[in-house]
């Protein structure tokens, strides 16, 4: 049985908003953004708890959730979650399609929101497929 999470709770919540709004067609600009936090949760879930490096103090030790990861990078003033989790993701997860679609994911979702919210099909199917890796990764790591 997995141990439900706050993270992996809104995580499968924003999977369900994408998924309704994959089928419905008409708001694929949201589509990609609602995958991406869900994406961004399913890595959260995946990560933590785990050792870190504790930026503040230079040593490994354990943070149980990824909120606690950020109050000891808060303390260096590095406060954009965004980068604080994509340095964990480039520095500890060892799977390059991981990484990738992570990166992939993060750059579709900006296109939809700042620059051009008519994103197209095949930015859809970038965000689809990177999702469903990060998904997998998650399950995968939490034994699903």
């Amino acid at each position: 049985m997995i141990n439900r999470t706050k993270d992996l709770d809104h995580a499968e919540h924003n999977y369900k908003l994408h998924t309704q709004l994959l089928e419905d067609g008409n708001y694929d600009d949201w589509a990609i953004t609602t995958g991406f936090y869900s994406g961004i949760k399913f890595l959260q879930s995946a990560l933590f708890p785990s050792q870190y490096i504790c930026p503040s103090e230079r040593t490994m030790k354990n943070f149980n959730t990824f909120a606690e990861y950020i109050k000891a990078n808060r303390s260096l003033n590095q406060a954009n979650a965004h980068r604080i989790l994509e340095n964990i993701v480039e520095n500890y997860v060892d799977n390059d399609d991981v990484k990738n679609s992570y990166k992939d994911l993060k750059g579709v979702c900006h296109f939809a929101r700042y620059i051009n919210y008519n994103v197209g099909k095949q930015r859809l199917q970038v965000a689809t497929e990177a999702l469903t890796v990060l998904k997998d990764f998650h399950d995968k790591s939490k034994k699903l």
